[in-house]
């Protein structure tokens, strides 16, 4: 059996210049949406990189090094900054944000950069925009692929989180710590920040990755930079009375959803509910890894999503 590839191997980066990519940005009653992308299409189908909360388009480029390094050209790779993460800006009078809001948002975007259909690669709460994406554009998403997609469990707990504490407790402590720092505006998002220069950075974020001490320092600097208590918490109350079911059960396009088998937001019964409501749904587990699958084992992960080396379009 070959040896399994080195464990999280890529630092984060955060220049575009490194991938080639300019950047692009529309603004909406929301806020706005900030895109990373090649100066030049070779076609009008986008591969769409959402990330999750606590995170920016940064989160993704340890899989675009892995997918450089094997020689894996992704086809019109686009890196999006969600509104109040990274560049990205929520309005402070815009209206209660939703996961449609969003959507238009970015297909502002995608239209502006020429593209007309997309494959949805979401991590984590992107993964749950990802699968709404679907469902609300069915003629222009052709494929979803979810890296540790937030879903059922993530929902259940948001709606009801004493009751469902023990499906995705490290979930559900985060979530209302940083709802409770978000009334502190500044001041909260400033004590989150001071954590990037202190010890306790590792020690809290470590439950997210299989192996915390292993992970690169720039990972977890970033994770710390682009925890927002107010944006974390606007993201979470998207799937608040989100019914799951009847809207995700409309998605006609083929769906692949991988996990770490040591991942604290996701539970093997999400992908078993996913499979149940689409059966067209491919579900991959992946040993030795916890959320952040695209930073802890990216070669894995562009595997089990489907991609093929020097093709970049993932199989069918």
């Amino acid at each position: 059996m070959p040896d399994q590839p080195p464990y999280a191997p890529y630092e984060l980066l955060t220049d575009a210049d490194n991938f080639g990519l300019v950047q692009t940005a529309v603004s909406g009653q929301l806020g706005s949406c900030v895109g990373r992308h090649l100066p030049q299409r070779s076609s009008d189908h986008a591969t769409v990189f959402l990330h999750g909360a606590s995170g920016c388009w940064t989160t993704w480029t340890p899989l675009l090094q892995s997918a450089k390094a094997s020689g894996t050209v992704i086809e019109n790779p686009v890196l999006l900054d969600l509104p109040g993460w990274g560049e990205a800006v929520i309005n402070d009078d815009s209206p209660f944000i939703t996961a449609t809001a969003i959507s238009e948002l970015m297909l502002l975007l995608l239209t502006e950069l020429g593209f007309s259909t997309f494959t949805i690669l979401g991590h984590s709460l992107g993964g749950f925009i990802a699968l709404h994406l679907a469902a609300l554009w069915p003629t222009r998403v052709t494929r979803v692929l979810l890296v540790s997609g937030t879903t059922f469990s993530v929902i259940r707990s948001v709606n009801h989180p004493v009751r469902n504490f023990a499906e995705v407790p490290g979930f559900t402590m985060l979530w209302r710590v940083l709802q409770l720092l978000a009334i502190f505006g500044d001041a909260g998002r400033a004590l989150v920040r001071a954590l990037e220069a202190t010890a306790l950075m590792r020690l809290i974020f470590s439950p997210l990755f299989r192996h915390g001490s292993r992970v690169p320092r720039s990972v977890m600097v970033a994770t710390a930079r682009d925890l927002r208590p107010r944006s974390f918490a606007a993201a979470a109350s998207v799937t608040r009375e989100y019914d799951a079911h009847s809207i995700w059960s409309t998605i006609t396009c083929p769906v692949v959803a991988v996990k770490g088998d040591h991942d604290v937001f996701v539970t093997d019964n999400d992908l078993t509910e996913l499979r149940q409501i689409l059966p067209q749904t491919r579900t991959v587990v992946i040993n030795d890894c916890g959320h952040f699958g695209i930073v802890e084992r990216p070669a894995e992960v562009l595997n089990a999503l489907g991609f093929s080396v020097a093709v970049g379009i993932p199989r069918a």
